[in-house]
């Protein structure tokens, strides 16, 4: 009943996804329509560049939901400034920064770009850690369970295992299961070198009733 959906999508269909989620989950239960910013690219002839998607942020309820605020560091001028000059002084500048807005930028959740970023696993619509990082600190508890049923190369599985949360990740693409399957290894070997906790997962192929099991 506290739990959340982030939806995904970009300028050619956001306005459609927008209706179907309304009808869905209410209007009502629209907390936020985040627009995830980016850079990169060579500059368009004849229109803006499209430099970002959007984010559809819906709670299932209208009365209680888990949103734990998140807070992005002070520009240089703020810092220079600090509050008093405006507000007077009583005010001062918070030590945790600045609260997060729905405009969300900056290299913590840039599009992964370069070809040998170190997080790049040649997969088209992977998205950074960064960004899926804020997603779940902001809205899932430790302990708590992530899905993620479009899950391309397993970055929000990535993620939620590293922040101690329970995950289900699934896709009809083979690709998909074989590049998640082979992240999450790796995830897991990274934690025991680490010294920290991590849980052991399986593959079940709803097709055929199959199981493996990984540690």
């Amino acid at each position: 009943d506290d739990g959340s959906i982030y939806v995904h999508c970009d300028w050619r269909v956001n306005s459609h996804i927008r209706f179907i989620l309304d009808e869905i989950f209410g209007s009502k239960n629209q907390r936020n329509q985040v627009v995830w910013c980016y850079g990169g690219g060579s500059a368009p002839k004849g229109y803006y560049h499209r430099k970002h998607d959007n984010l559809f942020w819906y709670s299932k309820s209208n009365g209680s939901w888990i949103f734990n605020k998140q807070f992005r560091p002070y520009s240089e001028g703020t810092l220079q400034r600090g509050l008093t000059a405006v507000k007077g002084d009583h005010y001062k500048l918070d030590e945790k920064g600045a609260t997060l807005d729905d405009w969300w930028h900056g290299k913590e959740v840039q599009k992964i770009l370069s070809p040998t970023a170190y997080e790049n696993l040649k997969y088209p619509t992977q998205k950074p850690e960064g960004l899926l990082s804020r997603i779940i600190l902001g809205h899932r508890n430790e302990g708590d369970l992530i899905a993620d049923f479009f899950c391309g190369s397993g970055t929000t599985a990535a993620v939620a295992e590293k922040l101690g949360r329970k995950w289900i990740a699934a896709d009809l693409g083979k690709f998909a299961i074989h590049t998640t399957r082979k992240r999450m290894i790796g995830v897991q070997r990274q934690l025991k070198e680490d010294g920290k906790d991590y849980r052991a997962f399986e593959i079940l192929n709803l097709g055929r009733y199959e199981r493996s099991h990984y540690i």
